[in-house]
């Protein structure tokens, strides 16, 4: 019994679009200009140190299962950029075959021992404060990785084809 786990062909192009734009907005959103372009809203929070009176952060005082006000513009594009990125990088290809499913692991290997050498690196080298920022980095660094080495590989797969 063959299974795939892969999503249909037809979500690709839709997905990577998705995907994209998703990535350019939340690049944009972590820029000086990503002020200008915050969505605040009262949301539900499972753990957080914002003070929920004043809305300001509050240091040292961890406060549980409450609502407070928050910017959820990152969480959207965070969401976006997760969700397709994962359609688009493991939906079918036209023509999926055990040559198209070789490169697909091979890409997933070398992504995921890229993701955590340059996650090495940066645990040795990155401090305080920024290394959450680097942790934000690493929940989508692998699939963009992925995506890049997959669609290289199978750039090259088609390329080497055409020309026998």
């Amino acid at each position: 019994m063959k299974t795939s786990y892969l999503f249909p062909h037809r979500f690709k192009a839709v997905s990577g679009l998705v995907f994209l734009v998703s990535l350019v907005l939340l690049v944009v959103l972590y820029t000086a200009i990503g002020d200008a372009l915050q969505i605040n809203a009262k949301v539900f929070a499972l753990v957080t140190d914002i003070d929920v009176a004043t809305d300001n952060f509050i240091f040292g005082d961890i406060k549980y299962f409450t609502w407070v006000t928050n910017s959820i513009t990152d969480e959207i594009c965070m969401l976006f950029v997760l969700v397709s990125g994962i359609v688009f990088a493991f939906s079918k290809e036209k023509h999926e075959d055990e040559m198209v499913q070789s490169i697909r692991l091979n890409s997933l290997a070398w992504a995921t021992i890229a993701n955590y050498s340059i996650l090495l690196l940066c645990y040795l080298f990155v401090y305080g404060f920024p290394f959450t920022n680097v942790l934000m980095a690493a929940m989508f660094s692998q699939l963009i990785i992925f995506i890049l080495l997959f669609r290289y590989k199978m750039y090259r797969f088609y390329t080497l084809q055409d020309e026998e």
